[in-house]
């Protein structure tokens, strides 16, 4: 997996995408912010929706509680 570790723990990848979560944003949004292709993104987001650690909301996602605790 791209964000997930095998313990649980998300990756770096991943961390830095759920600190720049606190408002809702839309993939491409999160791509320029994280200098990362779009296709990175969507990949890293599909699995943190999937583990519920952020939440999608129509075209955007936002952190969860849990993604919090993960950070």
């Amino acid at each position: 997996m791209w964000s997930i570790n095998q313990d649980g723990t998300v990756t770096a990848r991943a961390r830095a995408l759920l600190h720049i979560l606190d408002k809702p944003m839309t993939p491409e949004e999160i791509s320029q912010q994280l200098g990362q292709p779009l296709f990175k993104v969507r990949t890293c987001l599909r699995e943190m929706v999937t583990c519920r650690i952020i939440d999608q909301r129509g075209e955007r996602f936002i952190i969860t509680e849990e993604g919090r605790e993960k950070r």
